[in-house]
């Protein structure tokens, strides 16, 4: 008999888990809905929220990341913001928020994301 269906303590240790592994999925989705305003599936979100302020995605090409280092102005710095896989990369000049981040989306290829005047 599965584990799933039995009904020992290790049928409802492997349902527990399943329970929990089902809940902490809803509960990724639902946070990225809200704060993201993209679903968990897509790399490529319409804006972000970085730095107190929201960037738009532009809609032109995805960049290199030799590109992305010139229209940035200088080295691109990491910035990993958890539940998303993709880490979110940006440039910061200063203690500011910078002009243009950029999402990783693929083997040396970039999105690019311009600040909104808000």
């Amino acid at each position: 008999m599965s584990p799933v269906l039995a009904s020992s303590r290790a049928g409802n240790f492997v349902r527990a888990l399943l329970v929990i592994l089902m809940i902490t999925l809803l509960y990724r989705e639902i946070y990225l809905l809200w704060f993201f305003h993209t679903a968990a599936w897509t790399s490529r979100p319409k804006e972000i929220r970085w730095c107190g302020s929201w960037y738009e995605r532009l809609n032109d090409r995805d960049r290199t990341q030799e590109e992305a280092r010139k229209l940035a102005g200088g080295p691109l710095t990491s910035v990993t913001r958890l539940p998303v896989w993709r880490p979110v990369v940006a440039y910061r000049p200063s203690d500011g928020c910078p002009a243009h981040i950029f999402g990783e989306v693929g083997n040396d290829q970039f999105t690019t994301y311009l600040l909104t005047g808000d």
